[in-house]
């Protein structure tokens, strides 16, 4: 499903920060169709463990992301094509069990192997190193998701541990900030 950003009344200057290609807002409750699309696709649900979420499903973990912007200030952000105002995904931060802070991402299948995972992962550990107190990010993966951890390497994060992470086996990295 394409989704473009005109019909939320969003405009690039509305936008808290830009890449030379992407434009970051705050994920709001509005923005349930954006995030119940990404959700509910079984390729980019494919190495979670819980796989893809209905739309109650992906209600319920959107209004967990808000609040960990109320109550923690750790937002998560939506990703637009600047060009087009296209919906790319999303990008941010949320507490774990461990205290840690974690910085996840989950891009459209399209926009895959583009250079965009690694552009809104730089861009928001940036972000972090000004309005995060914290003095370092986490970030895991299944240790199966190449791709995934060789962003978060792209990006200076440095693999520290195997784990569990999220119910499966991951591979967790981490960057001071």
């Amino acid at each position: 499903m394409d989704y473009n950003n005109s019909g939320c009344g969003m405009g690039q200057a509305e936008y808290l920060f830009k890449t030379a290609r992407l434009g970051f807002r705050l994920l709001q409750p509005k923005d349930i169709d954006y995030f119940a699309d990404l959700n509910g696709d079984p390729d980019v649900r494919a190495f979670f463990p819980d796989f893809i979420q209905n739309r109650q499903q992906s209600k319920k973990r959107m209004e967990e992301l808000i609040g960990y912007y109320k109550d923690n200030s750790l937002p998560c952000f939506l990703m637009f094509l600047l060009e087009s105002d296209e919906f790319v995904g999303r990008c941010g931060f949320g507490p774990i069990e461990t205290g840690e802070i974690e910085v996840g991402y989950l891009l459209h299948k399209k926009f895959w192997g583009q250079g965009y995972a690694t552009e809104a992962l730089s861009t928001v550990l940036e972000w972090a190193k000004k309005n995060i107190d914290s003095d370092e990010i986490i970030a895991f993966a299944p240790v199966d998701h190449i791709a995934s951890q060789r962003v978060m390497e792209k990006c200076g994060m440095h693999f520290y541990k195997s784990d569990i992470g999220h119910g499966a086996q991951c591979k967790f990295y981490k960057i001071k900030i």
